[in-house]
């Protein structure tokens, strides 16, 4: 055990020391935050369009296009406000927030979210808005035509006066947009005036049937109480926030797993081939014994992995804590109310072992990188199968080829995992896991003959050596 812990000890320093292994830690949350971030950089960093409206139509078209833009920006700022609420105080903040902006407006529903995170309410920012209405030129206001309108609005994009120019033209149920833009390629705000000009040319063609702005008005409000209840709740009938992390969290480890696994892979392949090329892995042979180096090289490599793993929860629980204390108390509950944690870390060390293991064995085969990917395919292929399932099991974890395929060993620590929404019975927990924990004991055992006969052997991968060995018709 002693010369098992220094073998993992030495391989677990060797990556550490390195300055590629801290700037990894870096790179790669800082290129994930980035990614996540950039969306809401732009849209807080662009500048509103410029738009301006010629209105042809003779019917008040473009005033009430304008205003519905307006009307638009407020609702965005509303739900925006009401995202925040969810985010750092919870479901309960957030219905506040909203019957608060039902009565008085975001006045009112930034008062309701102070009364929960006085913090997150002076720290909300309205979203930036898309546009800004300017009025049209003198020249584009004496237009009797579209064409003419359109020559003017041309020159005035052109010359980067306006960033965008409507032209309404037609009338009734036969309404025009022609829509100058600066964007070639699409539009910033062609979805919204599309739904702006098509919702009040619905509405006045109900108002030339008779129906009044009032009642239009009322109908356009109703929306029926939802409620989504389920037995399976916490409460037993009404279905939260905190009911539904469950499968975000087991989809979360499922892939946690799997790029465990896969950036685990390539440090103990390229460890064993780097040593086997060396001939270090000869005189390891020569002093310790073959479990006692596998092993060694599979909890450093755990560890090391598992230390990458460490830095960036602790970073992101940290950013929880701070940006979405709501979300984090919720996700805290679910994993250590029922256990789930010790349930999610099950699944996740036996998926590793059972492929750490048989990477390793691989690996002792292999003469250069080019070998082990040629061993490595078709096990990278099969990795990804229950990369596809995953995302399925958080909207149909029952499915029938969900449950069958969480029976094959090499998907269940997988499938599992992403599987715990709908609590899955006992036989199918209690069997999965055992039968994983099988297949573990054998590839480790299967693994264990592959490393000793390949450490030794010499030459190119021999395929159907390898094969012979793992059906015990090769000799140690």
């Amino acid at each position: 055990m002693s010369r098992l812990l220094k073998i993992a000890r030495r391989e677990y320093l060797a990556y550490v020391r390195t300055v590629g292994f801290w700037l990894s830690i870096i790179a790669l949350p800082l290129v994930i935050g980035v990614s996540a971030t950039a969306p809401l950089m732009m849209m807080k960093t662009a500048k509103p369009e410029r738009l301006a409206i010629i209105d042809l139509t003779g019917q008040n078209l473009g005033p009430a296009v304008a205003k519905a833009i307006v009307e638009d920006q407020s609702r965005a700022s509303a739900r925006a406000l009401r995202a925040a609420a969810l985010s750092a105080a919870g479901p309960k903040a957030q219905e506040a927030v909203g019957k608060a902006q039902a009565r008085g407006g975001e006045a009112a529903g930034r008062e309701a979210l102070a009364a929960f995170n006085p913090t997150a309410a002076a720290r909300f920012k309205p979203p930036r808005a898309k546009a800004i209405v300017l009025p049209a030129s003198p020249q584009a206001q004496a237009a009797a035509t579209p064409r003419e309108a359109g020559l003017v609005a041309r020159r005035d994009v052109a010359d980067k006066r306006l960033d965008s120019v409507l032209i309404l033209s037609g009338r009734d149920d036969a309404i025009v947009m022609d829509l100058w833009s600066r964007n070639l390629g699409a539009p910033v705000l062609e979805n919204d005036l599309r739904q702006a000009v098509s919702g009040l040319m619905r509405e006045r063609a109900l108002a030339r049937a008779g129906v009044s702005a009032q009642v239009l008005k009322a109908a356009d409000g109703l929306k029926p109480a939802f409620n989504s209840l389920s037995p399976k709740a916490a409460s037993g009938e009404k279905v939260s926030l905190r009911d539904r992390l469950p499968a975000i969290v087991g989809f979360a480890a499922g892939m946690l797993l799997w790029s465990m696994v896969l950036t685990g892979a390539s440090i103990l392949l390229n460890s064993v081939i780097e040593e086997k090329s060396s001939k270090i892995l000869e005189v390891l042979l020569s002093s310790a014994s073959v479990p006692e180096i596998m092993g060694g090289k599979i909890l450093g490599v755990a560890g090391l992995t598992l230390t990458v793993l460490g830095i960036w929860a602790m970073a992101g629980w940290l950013a929880l804590i701070n940006f979405a204390p709501g979300l984090a108390g919720d996700l805290a509950a679910v994993l250590l109310g029922k256990g789930l944690v010790f349930y999610f870390g099950a699944y996740l060390v036996g998926g590793y072992l059972m492929y750490a293991a048989l990477f390793a064995g691989i690996g002792a085969f292999c003469e250069s990188q080019r070998d082990a990917q040629t061993l490595l395919g078709p096990i990278m292929m099969v990795m990804t199968i229950p990369v596809v399932f995953m995302s399925q099991a958080i909207r149909s974890p029952d499915a029938p080829i969900l449950s069958a395929l969480s029976w094959f060993p090499p998907f269940t620590p997988f499938l599992m995992p992403a599987r715990i929404a709908s609590d899955p019975p006992l036989v199918q927990v209690v069997g999965t896991t055992v039968l994983m924990a099988a297949t573990v004991a054998a590839i480790i055992a299967f693994s264990t003959r592959a490393f000793h006969v390949g450490a030794l052997a010499t030459g190119k991968v021999n395929l159907k050596t390898l094969i012979g060995l793992i059906l015990g018709k090769q000799a140690g």
